[in-house]
Parts: structure tokens; sequence; C-alpha cells
């Protein structure tokens, strides 16, 4: 989760054509839903905007100054989700089809419901009944009502101790064990305790040590959390990964500054090597940055990486976690790093020259 005592900011067509005013009532909703403990790091901008506004419909707040008066299931107001589109489209310089309704409740809503934080006005009524409204719970009410008193992220925490997250309302899982796990820059992160992870573990602590240059985790797969722990998001947008909730991203990324390479390793358990197909797609989403990319395949052991069922891709590499200081490299041409920067390139010209030419001097690759 960011730190949520900064404004959040978002960068997409529609909110970057609002006025500034309107823009900041939408980062002021975004900073009180994820200080309440609702996640949005793994929305889009687009799905983070829609949610501040549909939040600040149902509680009738048009200005800054209108957290003081926020409406909630106290009073005789509530919208149904054709007036929150009408309600965006006239507040907040919107233009949504009254056609999308549907999207109001199942993905502007669906978060600030499950927290409680939203609550419809008709309890046990049908979903499809269209005079259903939804309006704020006059409990969390009273904590948005002080929003920009000096005290108020104090004020927030000692709220969220006495009331359920969602985090806590979603979660069916209960002292699951964590792998601790060790950055090579000294932080510590913590996995769900599986063989797969497992790999990722030596990959982190073991692998990038030795091979990285200098590597920084940027992200790290866990099977408990669909969207992994992402450490430098706007570095992974910058390489080429825009939309970080697709599942485009491999086990782990790392990113060496002193070589200028990137990292991308999948963890061999039992599926999804760095394949002939899985590399053409990470190329594909990288770009020009594809240049810059080192694949590697970890595996636990020599027997797994034998008997490994499927094709790896030519120009990557193998790491075998029980032999960490050794890498496999499917290529014959040179040593672990990207294919495409421009030194490689040189010597493969000589090298190519210096097999046309017979007795010319090769460079060494």
């Amino acid at each position: 989760m960011m730190d949520y005592k900064t404004l959040p900011t978002i960068d997409y067509r529609t909110f970057n054509k609002k006025s500034d005013k309107v823009q900041e009532l939408i980062q002021q909703s975004l900073q009180i839903i994820e200080a309440l403990g609702v996640p949005i790091d793994d929305l889009t901008e687009r799905q983070k905007e829609k949610m501040a506004m549909a939040f600040l419909a149902v509680g009738d707040v048009k200005t800054s100054a209108g957290w003081k008066k926020i409406k909630d299931s106290n009073y005789d107001y509530s919208l149904t989700t054709r007036e929150i589109i009408a309600y965006e489209n006239q507040y907040f310089e919107e233009n949504i089809s009254s056609s999308s309704y549907d999207d109001i409740k199942r993905r502007d809503l669906s978060r600030l419901l499950l927290a409680t934080i939203v609550v419809n006005s008709k309890p046990g009524s049908n979903t499809s009944n269209p005079t259903r409204g939804y309006k704020i719970n006059s409990e969390y009410s009273r904590i948005i009502k002080n929003y920009g008193q000096s005290d108020w992220f104090t004020q927030v925490e000692a709220f969220n101790k006495m009331h359920p997250t969602y985090q806590k309302r979603v979660s069916t899982k209960r002292d699951i064990p964590k792998l601790a796990v060790y950055t090579p820059d000294g932080r510590e992160i913590h996995l769900r305790d599986g063989e797969h992870n497992a790999i990722q573990k030596q990959i982190i602590e073991e692998l990038l040590p030795r091979f990285g240059y200098g590597a920084i985790l940027l992200y790290c797969g866990d099977s408990d959390n669909k969207y992994g722990l992402i450490h430098e998001k706007e570095k992974l947008k910058e390489i080429g990964f825009s939309d970080l909730t697709q599942s485009i991203l491999p086990d782990v990324v790392a990113y060496s500054p002193e070589k200028d390479w990137i990292y991308l390793i999948e963890a061999y358990h039992t599926s999804n090597p760095i394949t002939p197909q899985r590399q053409l797609e990470l190329q594909q989403v990288l770009g020009e940055n594809a240049r810059k990319a080192v694949f590697i395949t970890a595996f636990e052991n020599n027997s797994v990486y034998r008997n490994c069922p499927e094709e790896l891709a030519w120009e990557t590499e193998v790491w075998i976690a029980t032999e960490p200081d050794h890498m496999i490299h499917r290529d014959g041409f040179r040593f672990m790093g990207p294919y495409g920067d421009k030194a490689f390139n040189d010597r493969l010209d000589a090298h190519i020259m210096a097999i046309k030419g017979g007795n010319e001097k090769e460079e060494p690759m």
C-alpha cells in the first residue's frame, strides 16, 4: 500500500482535463478511502478516479469544504446507480453514459461496500431493484467529517483499530506461515510459505547478489497477493510494465543501474519457465527496453531442470538454486547479459567477421 498520508496522484486523460478544484477533490477522496484501509494500488488510474467520484456522490460532497457536511445513513439521502452517474456528470466534469449504471455497483462501489464504508438504502432488497440507493455509513462519516484536522491521521489509525478494515473483511486466511526474504539492499519482505516462493527467496537472496551487479528489486510475486509485492512502481512503468494489474509480470523483476540491465526471472516449480512464447510476450511489452532484458528461469535443483517438459527459449539463462555460483547460458555466443545492447552486437559482428575472414583475429565474446 502506498503512503496514505501523501495525496494520491492520477495520470489519466479524463482526470487531466478536469479543473484543479475537481482534481483536488478526487485526490482527497482517494486519500480518505485509502486511509480507511481500502487498497487502491492495484487499480487502474481510471478505476481510482471513478471510485473516488462515486464515493463523493453518495456523500453529496461537491467541494473540498464539503467533507464537514458529508451526508450519511442518518440523512434522508441516497443515490441510485443512475443518479450517481448523473451526479458525476453534473459536478465532476464527466460525460458517462447512463447505460453504464451496472458498473457503479460492480466496480466503482464494490470495495467501499465490502468495507461497509458505503451501505445500500434497502438492505435485503433484490440487487436489480432500480430504487435501491447507496449512502455513507454513519459509523464512518464521523471520522470523514474530521478530514483536514491536524491530527486526522492519528484519529484514523485509532478508528481503524476499532473497526475491521476492507482487508480484514475479505481475508479468509489466518496464521499462514510466512517466508522472511531479505532483498539485496537490506529490506525485509514476507512471502507465503510454499515451494514456489521458496525459489523466489533463493532468487532474491542468492542469485541477485551474485549476478545482479547491484540490482534493485522492482517486483516480486506472491501467491497471497494477486498483484505481488511492488517496490518500485514508477520504475516498472518506466521500463515498460505500464499496467501492473496484468498477469504479464514475471515472478521477479530487478534492475541493475550499473549495467542498465533488466532482469526478468521466472521461478519454475511445476510450470511457467521462459519459453519462446513467454520471451516474445515480455519483449513485446518492453518494446525498446527489450534490448536491456536478461531472461532467467530459476530451478530448485538439477532434477527439476532436467525433467522440465517445456521448451526453454534460446538466448536465455538457467539458474539452479542448489548450485548458486553457476549460470547455464542457452546460447553459444556470450556470457550472461542482454542480447540487444550495442557492445554485444559490436562484438558479435567482429566474431562473425573473424569467422568469415578465416585468419582475422577474433575478439573474445
